[in-house]
């Protein structure tokens, strides 16, 4: 067992869903609280999800996208656009976006919409994660690539769970201004993020 392997497998994977972006558990604190969610059970879900996805695209990623034509780079300008949306309208309008839930306050909630969509992808599991999660686990001459890529897809929900689980409980007890200017942060942040994604997605699309 190559266990300098197996660790920069899940270091990398850490690194490129970076969980415990400020901004990510800011998104999940607003999208909890304006749909009525427990804390728990929701950190639990999301990273249940980032989980599956990280674990069917190391399994299964590289045959499925190839047998339906899926670019990742045109599926990363798509999603860059969606979150730099996303994060204007939380930085200039001071509140959770529409995705996170901003009408549930009136409607109620009804659904896990904003934690699936975009929180757990592409926010955390998106086409950079899975990617890598790919090349991990496609590795040539080395058996122990498939045992690395699902390691790091472990790691990723352990520490997505226990980012939302107790950093996001801090940061849940802020004042109402503090939470509003994390918001604003969050947004900034977000579009971002988005941006990279975008301009990502681009270079890599026409360079290929």
């Amino acid at each position: 067992m190559d266990l300098n392997f197996l660790a920069q497998a899940a270091i990398s994977m850490i690194v490129i869903t970076a969980p415990v972006d400020p901004a990510k558990i800011v998104f999940f604190n607003t999208t909890i609280a304006r749909q009525g969610k427990a804390r728990t059970a929701s950190a639990i879900f999301v990273a249940g999800v980032v989980l599956a996805i990280l674990v069917g695209s190391a399994l299964v990623g590289k045959e499925l996208l190839e047998l339906i034509g899926i670019n990742l780079d045109a599926f990363s300008v798509v999603g860059g656009l969606v979150i730099a949306g996303m994060g204007f309208e939380m930085l200039y309008g001071g509140a959770p976006s529409k995705a996170q839930g901003g009408k549930t306050q009136e409607e109620g909630p009804d659904d896990d919409s904003g934690l699936i969509l975009p929180l757990a992808t592409p926010l955390i599991a998106g086409p950079g994660a899975i990617v890598t999660i790919i090349t991990i686990s496609s590795t040539q001459n080395n058996p122990n690539a498939l045992i690395a890529a699902l390691i790091g897809a472990v790691a990723v929900a352990a520490v997505t769970f226990i980012a939302f689980e107790w950093f996001g409980g801090i940061i849940s007890k802020l004042s109402p201004n503090a939470t509003a200017l994390m918001v604003r942060i969050g947004g900034l942040l977000l579009a971002t993020i988005g941006a990279q994604m975008l301009l990502g997605g681009l270079k890599n699309f026409f360079a290929s």
